[in-house]
């Protein structure tokens, strides 16, 4: 009876990947529904159709993929049993399926922009290729997209990639269960027993019932704010999501009032902390109290210097008005907020994109976006907790210059985390300058040049689309690449969502 249950649980497990693809694309099928509901509504026949049949096409799909695997992968071992080729195939296949009523709602659209345009959204990028105006069905519908992409980003991060002590979990050594050894063979993770043991169908399951709720109430929460702000529903709706999933996708001229970049602002605080997230217990684990989070205290640190400077500039510039001031002070925070979140909201408080950082000072922004949000969360970059390991670490070899017979204190927690956290951090920070010039290079290769590439390749890396409207000296087009240049940065959005470790973790797995 024993055996018997043990291999019925193995031969669920082992299922896991097709399964998961089946209920994305049947999420992905049930999402073409509002954009379509919504396109009837306003009387965008001509888009709203093609979301409408391309649902029920991949309702019926789903069906057929459900049907044919089911009986077939009983009992056999899958090829998806790894989280690095059952999300990379999420990344490229998913958008595949999304691009479908694209193409169709907009006749001259090649297959190959539309795909980019759904990868940039669900990677949470916000990059576009369209311009103009492109009609509310297909603005909502990237929106969903990205949305759909922040919501899959916190549920398998936290299912997934923590168990193999990846996603921004290899940084607290000796606070997270089991033995799992991962990249260095001196270095031995645990997981509890239990996790070590689950399925991973159960762990995703588990975790959609604990962040799903709380996403949608906060979703749900800040579009009936925005809107008694004075936005009009369909906005503030799009404003939203892309608040939730840190995608910065809005329509085109759609400029919002102080107080709601002020609304906006309070909700961009939860992708500088998973913490602040529930269903994150793991990561609750090493000791610090939430005030003294050290992924808070460095956002507030690094807002606070780029604000001092912004008001110092601000009150030694021409004279103005007070008000006048206050509005650039704000407008230059909230923007770097953004960017530090790599949601890539400009601010509108003091005359938009031509007054916050104009001309060289955009590189502020590239700088804030390299640093990245929280971990485990939807911002993108480094991740603060990496960037505080690694100064927490500096710090103390500073302190070991000056008195060389000192001894660390900070407590065991720290001192793990300034040790084989900032190791791994290290290695990190050198993966990432790899891709980072990899990708660089290839652009150049692609025909952009030199400054142009950093930028493009600094965007896909750190999933910050708005960046290149900002970073270089004249706003950068996404729409003016070539075939060859969009394929290499749909290469680095994915690479920059799962983070290279996670295929390193594989390597090292056949190597070792």
């Amino acid at each position: 009876m024993a055996q018997r249950a043990i291999r019925k649980r193995d031969a669920k497990a082992r299922s896991f990947g097709p399964t998961l693809i089946v209920v994305l694309i049947l999420a992905t099928a049930l999402a073409m529904l509002l954009p379509a509901a919504v396109g009837f509504s306003l009387r965008e026949h001509e888009l709203a159709r093609p979301f409408l049949y391309s649902a029920g096409l991949l309702a019926s799909i789903a069906a057929l993929t459900h049907l044919a695997t089911r009986a077939g992968l009983r009992g056999r071992r899958s090829a998806l049993s790894h989280p690095f080729p059952i999300l990379t195939l999420s990344f490229l296949l998913l958008p595949a399926l999304m691009a479908i009523p694209m193409t169709e709602a907009l006749p001259g659209m090649r297959f190959l922009d539309a795909w980019f345009e759904m990868l940039a959204a669900f990677t949470t990028t916000g990059a576009s290729l369209l311009e103009g105006e492109v009609g509310r069905s297909l603005d909502l519908w990237r929106a969903t997209v990205a949305w759909g992409g922040g919501l899959f980003t916190l549920v398998t991060i936290t299912a997934l990639l923590v168990p193999l002590n990846l996603g921004g979990a290899e940084l607290f050594r000796g606070q997270i269960g089991g033995s799992v050894r991962l990249l260095h063979p001196g270095l031995d993770y645990t997981l509890q027993e239990e996790d070590a043991d689950a399925k991973a169908l159960q762990r995703l399951r588990e975790q959609v019932r604990v962040i799903l709720p709380a996403y949608l109430a906060l979703t749900l929460g800040l579009w009936v704010a925005l809107s008694i702000l004075g936005n009009p529903p369909l906005i503030a709706l799009m404003l939203a999501m892309s608040t939730m999933a840190t995608s910065g996708i809005i329509p085109s001229g759609t400029e919002f009032s102080v107080p709601s970049e002020v609304l906006i602002a309070c909700f961009l605080i939860l992708a500088l902390s998973r913490r602040l997230w529930p269903g994150a217990g793991v990561f609750h684990q090493h000791g610090l109290r939430k005030r003294n989070d050290p992924e808070l205290l460095l956002a507030l640190g690094i807002l606070g210097l780029v604000v001092s400077v912004t008001a110092l500039d601000a009150f030694l510039g021409p004279q103005a008005r007070f008000a006048d001031h206050l509005a650039h002070i704000w407008a230059h925070g909230f923007t770097s907020l953004s960017f530090l979140t790599t949601t890539g909201f400009i601010s509108t408080a003091s005359g938009g994109l031509e007054t916050v950082f104009p001309g060289p000072s955009g590189m502020v922004l590239l700088g804030l976006a390299l640093f990245g949000g929280g971990v485990a969360t939807t911002a993108g970059g480094l991740k603060l907790m990496r960037v505080f390991s690694l100064g927490w670490q500096a710090q103390r070899e500073v302190a070991k210059l000056l008195h060389p017979d000192s001894v660390g204190g900070d407590g065991p927690r720290l001192r793990s985390l300034r040790r084989e956290g900032a190791f791994l951090a290290w290695l990190f920070l050198m993966v990432f300058i790899l891709s980072l010039t990899t990708l660089t290079a290839s652009l150049t290769v692609a025909g952009l040049s030199l400054e142009d590439a950093v930028i493009f390749a600094t965007a896909a890396l750190t999933t910050t689309g708005p960046l290149v409207q900002i970073a270089a000296s004249e706003p950068l087009a996404w729409s003016a690449l070539g075939s060859a240049a969009k394929a290499i940065l749909a290469f680095g959005m994915v690479l920059g969502r799962l983070e290279l470790l996670l295929l390193l973790s594989i390597l090292w797995r056949r190597l070792g």
